[in-house]
């Protein structure tokens, strides 16, 4: 989940776009004026100059101003997102969940890496996953560190299924007890003892996840986030529900058997996998396109179908089967999840995007996804850098969705099969039907898919938390291969957005500018900011054309990704690095964009250059070394030149470019490695052997292991610590503090559970209330200060406070569930800005328990206010016990005699004057005179006036001239969570 965003943040995002608007219009006008008015363009090479000059300064404006939109799309679906609550969840796994079969492409990858990806797909809290490892490496290796990758990749997921099975098998045994024991009892009840015995497999589960990820080979920084935060996140999370089962079965309290079904059922699904592998390059009769695509359409193309093997004159084909025959026979899916052999999953991700995709409201979105972040903890600092921008665009394509403007960005998704269907292609290779579902006509196939959904009325939806981890290229040569690829293709799928804006009118629905630029940023930026970087670089534009007001329409872009680096857990000063860094991948990025254009021109599909996964150095190709020196040098020779010339304005420009492009090269590409590669590209070039060496392939591996104290499976009986209510934690995770959701059951008569149960030790009843506590602000009208808070219920299924109360009183547990609700209430209050009060409703039967009232708020120190409705002077004064931080507030009982003997017969502390009281207080002076009649009697009775329901300046100014102290309402904080509450105080 994202850090909350608070509306300081929000406010200075948009005074960045108001600004950089502002100082770009500025600019242009003065540029204008002063070259084509006054008319200091005097020839035609000087008004060429400033034409493109205006363009160029344009161009990049344009650019920094998507990313300033996109980042304010990201704050506020960051700021609107409601995880759903494992109560939600329990139940969808519990039911008939749609079929996923998980597609992991790999070619010639370390095992240690598929084994990683493979297991983190594997672990998803999803039943009957379906993984098939789609190997792509050649069939007859030439080498034997080829063959060893071969015959590892064909071997892992047999490994990984086998070593499955053991939690597997054992769990579902003791489920299949559970069931025979319940079919056993009359009307299925449960047991303390069924309770125990769930706890002890959720512990053996525990024990089994701590033991698999002690086994791990630790080799790099991707090794320890998967030990620790998927494989021991998952062993701790589970632990905590163990505590959690074992708790309530101390307390003597049994959940109902579909409560523990669907906890079994949980426990199932983490160990549910079919593990299997598919090589298409096997096959005559599928496409052998090297790249990524074709990989994963060869397998999809197949889904549904029942196959046999047929030897031809050219190879092994697979040809549909008749009844009785198949050889290979794959299930149809509802969805499919694409998950690149680099990267890894958290093991509620498949759990999450396919619930969100069988909500109504996601109907027609094809792709669900959550754009990759990178593995924290990177060991160099090229990875670490090019981490940085990669957690930068996890924000900016956030940002997208919130414009309607996502594309489908690879490594990780899932994708409804139904929409695959419909944007599938037919071709044929001689006799063979050959099947395209992601196209593959550019380098970036992904991207282009995403315009054949669109065409064809799909959507595409970001799911708003960081839940898939990828690798970065370790080093410059990968790198460059890397972004290479990702430069090539947008110029040729921009003709395309015609065709989905087109499709989008003809089904009546509107087309929004706003997508449009954000789409035609995202595929034309990367070519028309680099070519205008090397244009103000290399060309000595008229000094004239050079203002210091320009400088200032990329200050609000550089201070805003500053900002967002810090917030992604980085250094704002990494913006200086990331520049540098982009200055040096300059001509890859011009190479990869031209690459586009010759691919328009001619015809001919550029060739997929896969990111080389190795674990020595790759060589970087000679421009792409010679071409940042060459600027380099470029900018100390115009640094030079300005000093000559007294051009101190351009001076700082090509200061800065000097300085920051030699430390990128230097500290990202090494003065060491970029001679080793000179010298390397020159051998090969002057000495071409008749026969290629043999290298002798080393024999050393680093093998070290993480040092762990303690025997790991010993770890599953170590308590998690204080787990606060079990029942919450049942009901929605080890989370459940962060969202205030609250699981209430009626209170237990006993809690031994040693001897022969008797009628008041039998197990408690239990009952299910959804609900999480929010608080709006009370201010000190005057000052404007918070002084107080109101707690306020919302229900999850979005019923009133007052309808949940009811339904549990027709329960007989409406005073358990109004306990509750203060009890979450102070709970949850505990974050509050210190000085504040806190303001809770009572209902009448609980206030006529002034005991169990006592001791709800005995353990608080924070000023509380308790806010009844209907009270006499005697039930009042039986709550004279109660701490001296507990004050009284009643509600006005209309206008007049009525408010006033209320108050003098009740004395509260507190009066709220409810929104009735305030009607015309901002027009009629016989309202105001009134209000200040009572404020006047309130002060004589020690008693202090809170209105509520304000809702514009006006009745606020008028509530200030009436005396009235204190106020609330829509107008000057609406109910938030507590995370919300605590970053509006910090404002």
């Amino acid at each position: 989940m994202a850090p909350p965003i608070s509306e300081g943040r929000i406010a200075r995002g948009r005074l960045a776009i108001v600004l950089t608007i502002a100082v770009w219009a500025c600019y242009i006008a003065y540029t204008v004026f002063e070259q084509f008015i006054v008319g200091h363009a005097s020839s035609a090479r000087l008004v060429v100059e400033a034409i493109v000059y205006m363009l160029v300064v344009t161009a990049l404006m344009g650019s920094a101003m998507a990313y300033l939109i996109t980042r304010i799309g990201f704050f506020y679906r960051s700021r609107g997102h409601h995880r759903a609550p494992r109560i939600a969840l329990d139940p969808f796994l519990a039911g008939e969940t749609p079929s996923v079969t998980v597609l992991v492409p790999s070619y010639q990858e370390d095992a240690r890496v598929i084994r990683t990806t493979l297991l983190s797909a594997a672990l998803q809290e999803y039943p009957g996953l379906r993984v098939v490892l789609l190997i792509d490496d050649p069939q007859h290796p030439r080498t034997r560190a080829a063959r060893d990758l071969l015959l590892s990749a064909r071997s892992l997921p047999g490994e990984i299924e086998a070593e499955l099975g053991v939690p597997f098998t054992r769990v579902q045994a003791a489920y299949d007890r559970f069931e025979a024991a319940l079919d056993d009892r009359d009307r299925r009840t449960t047991t303390i003892e069924d309770m125990r015995d769930l706890a002890g497999e959720y512990r053996f589960a525990v024990g089994w996840l701590y033991g698999l990820g002690h086994r791990q080979e630790m080799t790099d920084h991707t090794d320890t986030f998967f030990v620790e935060h998927i494989v021991n996140r998952l062993a701790d999370d589970l632990s905590t529900i163990a505590e959690a089962l074992e708790r309530g079965a101390e307390e003597n309290a049994a959940l109902p058997a579909g409560r523990l079904v669907q906890l079994y059922r949980r426990l199932l699904a983490i160990f549910d996998a079919t593990m299997t592998s598919f090589e298409r390059k096997r096959y005559v009769s599928l496409s052998s396109e090297p790249n990524k695509a074709m990989n994963l359409n060869s397998y999809i193309g197949l889904m549904g179908g029942s196959y046999q093997e047929v030897s031809t004159p050219l190879g092994i084909a697979l040809v549909s089967a008749g009844p009785g025959r198949a050889q290979l026979t794959i299930p149809n899916p509802d969805y499919v999840l694409t998950l690149d052999a680099d990267s890894v999953l958290l093991p509620e991700y498949c759990l999450r995007l396919v619930h969100l995709l069988e909500q109504g409201a996601h109907a027609q979105d094809a792709v669900a996804q959550t754009p990759y972040s990178a593995f924290p903890g990177a060991a160099t600092r090229i990875e670490r850098i090019s981490g940085a921008t990669t957690d930068i665009q996890h924000i900016v394509h956030q940002g997208m969705t919130h414009y309607d403007a996502t594309f489908w960005v690879g490594a990780n998704a899932v994708l409804r099969k139904k929409a695959l269907d419909d944007i599938c292609e037919v071709a044929y290779e001689g006799d063979w039907e050959i099947r395209r579902y992601i196209q593959d006509r550019t380098v970036i196939e992904d991207t282009e898919s995403t315009i054949d959904l669109g065409v064809h009325g799909w959507t595409l939806y970001n799911y708003p938390e960081r839940l898939a981890y990828s690798a970065t290229p370790p080093d410059f040569g990968s790198l460059c291969i890397q972004r290479q690829r990702w430069a090539n293709g947008g110029l040729l799928i921009l003709s395309r957005l015609k065709d989905q804006f087109r499709a989008k009118a003809a089904r009546g629905q509107k087309n929004r500018f706003g997508e449009l630029f954000l789409r035609v940023n995202y595929m034309a930026s990367i070519f028309w900011s680099s070519l205008c970087l090397v244009i103000m670089l290399a060309y000595p534009f008229n000094a004239d054309l050079l203002n210091p007001v320009l400088l200032l329409v990329s200050v609000p872009y550089f201070l805003m990704m500053a900002a967002d680096l810090k917030y992604c857990g980085y250094k704002r000063i990494d913006i200086l690095r990331i520049y540098g860094f982009n200055l040096i991948l300059l001509p890859v990025n011009l190479s990869g964009s031209f690459a586009s254009i010759l691919q328009l021109l001619t015809g001919e599909k550029s060739a997929f250059k896969r990111t080389p996964k190795v674990r020595n150095r790759t060589t970087a190709a000679t421009s792409y070394l010679l071409a940042p020196l060459a600027l380099i040098a470029l900018c100390a020779y115009t640094a030079v030149r300005d000093i000559q010339l007294h051009q101190w304005a351009n001076l700082v420009f090509a200061g800065i470019n000097l300085v920051l492009a030699s430390y990128a090269m230097i500290a990202y590409v090494g003065v060491g490695n970029t001679l080793v590669d000179f010298f390397t590209h020159l051998r090969s070039w002057l000495y071409r052997p008749a026969q290629p060496k043999k290298r002798a392939r080393g024999a050393d591996k680093t093998a070290s292991q993480q040092t762990r104290t303690g025997h790991a499976e010993g770890r599953a009986l170590a308590s998690a610590g204080v787990i606060g209510d079990w029942a919450s934690v049942l009901h929605y995770g080890p989370d459940r503090g962060a969202a205030g959701l609250v699981a209430v059951r009626s209170t237990p008569t006993a809690r031994s559970t040693r001897g022969p149960q008797t009628a008041q030790s039998r197990p408690s009843s239990f009952e299910e209330f959804t609900f999480f506590t929010v608080f709006q602000p009370i201010f000190d009208l005057e000052s404007g200060e918070v002084a107080g808070y109101e707690a306020l219920t919302r229900f999850a299924d979005g019923s009133s406070p007052q309808r949940g109360l009811e339904a549990a009183q027709a329960q007989g547990l409406h005073i358990d569930l109004d306990a509750a609700l203060i009890r979450a209430a102070l709970a949850s209050a505990n974050a509050l800005p210190e000085g504040t009060w806190l303001s809770v409703n009572v209902s009448p039967d609980l206030l006529r328990r002034p005991r169990e009232l006592e001791l709800l708020l005995a353990d608080t120190t924070r000023p509380i206010v308790l806010e009844v409705s209907d009270a006499d002077p005697a039930e009042l004064a039986d709550l004279s016990d109660l701490p001296a931080n507990v004050r009284i507030a009643v509600d006005d009982a209309g206008a007049g005699y009525d408010t006033l003997a209320r108050m003098e017969s009740l004395k509260p502390g507190f009066l709220k004057l409810g929104s009735a009281s305030l009607n015309g207080i901002e027009t009629e002076s016989a309202r105001r005179a009134s209000i200040r009649s009572l404020v006047e009697f309130a002060r004589e009775h020690d008693c202090t006036l809170i209105a509520e329901g304000i809702e514009s300046a006006q009745q606020r100014d008028a509530l200030i001239e009436c005396g009235v102290p204190l106020g609330q309402g829509f107008y000057l904080g609406r109910p938030v969570p507590v995370e919300r509450a605590l970053a509006d105080a910090s404002r």
